[in-house]
This record gives C-alpha cells, structure tokens and sequence, in this order.
C-alpha cells in the first residue's frame, strides 16, 4: 500500500481500485450498448423517436453500430479481470489486468477509426460533429490513460497471493 493514495483507493486485498474517471472512460465505451439496450427498453423493441435519434446521431448507420459493438469487447475483458481480480486468480487473469490500460488505449484508437470508417469506406462523404466530438473525446481518453499515474499504478496493483508465493518461495529454497 503507498502513502500516495487514500486508504478508501484500495479494495479488501489492498490493492487499488478503479477509480472515477477510468469507470466513466469505461462507460463512455459502453455507450453502443448503452443506446441499443435503451431505445429497445424506451420503445419495447419498436423504434422509439427520441432514442433512435438519439442513436442515429451517433451512429448513422447500422455498421458503424455494429463496429462499436465490436470495440467494447477490450472494455469487457477488463471489467472480466476486475471482476476476477482476487489473491489466488489464474495467470490470464493477471495477464489481462497488467494490460488493462493498453486495452482501454486499443477501444480509443478503434473508436477513432469508427469515425473514420463510413468516410474512408465512402458511405459518407463528410464527418458529423457528433463524430468530431468523438474523436476530440477519444483523444482526451488516450492522453488521459497514457499520462495518469493513478491509471499505470491501478493496472499494476493485483492482490498477492500468499499462498502461491509460499509455494514459490519453498521451491527457490530448495534449489
């Protein structure tokens, strides 16, 4: 445990816990599920017009929604690892959570090609400002994961397992 955050940072197995800002990057890149789970719940799976608006105006197209269903899949496997995140967690599950950060910088740059995508693949012939909007956001979200302290300090963070490095450490002495 280090002297430079708050004891309310650290879980039951002092190890850091996601803190604000990375749960609300978290759920900015749920926000193609987010949409589709409300204009289904809003218009009991008919089109409802003030989510499916809501829904067109950030996705035009029902390809660049399927392409940002994709990009949440690196979002998912980091909260897979913060759910499993425990002392005696298997290997990929560590794996998983040291790259954490790297994942999140991954769902950003995919969400910026997302973007890109329909103009490059000329099914539009301009960016909206919504998509505007959303590259400036993703831009903030990679300087914000690539300079926080907090972000390399949460990813690094795994509960020890004591009994594993007792393991370990009988086996060394042997040897």
């Amino acid at each position: 445990m280090s002297k430079i955050y708050d004891f309310t940072d650290y879980d039951k197995y002092l190890s850091l816990k996601i803190n604000f800002e990375l749960w609300l990057i978290i759920a900015y890149f749920l926000r193609p599920l987010i949409l589709e789970i409300s204009s289904f719940q809003m218009g009991r799976g008919a089109k409802s017009s003030s989510v499916s608006g809501l829904k067109d105006l950030v996705y035009p197209d029902d390809f660049g929604l399927f392409l940002a269903f994709l990009t949440t899949i690196p979002v998912f496997l980091v909260i897979f690892a913060y759910m499993k995140r425990k002392p005696e967690a298997q290997d990929y599950i560590r794996t998983l959570w040291r790259h954490g950060g790297k994942l999140l910088v991954l769902t950003a740059v995919l969400n910026v090609l997302i973007v890109f995508a329909p103009f490059i693949l000329n099914m539009a012939h301009r960016i909206n400002p919504m998509g505007w909007g959303q590259l400036v956001i993703a831009a903030c979200i990679i300087a914000y994961l690539a300079t926080s302290r907090r972000v390399k300090d949460t990813f690094a963070d795994f509960p020890v397992d004591t009994e594993a490095d007792k393991g370990k450490s009988e086996v060394r002495s042997e040897k």
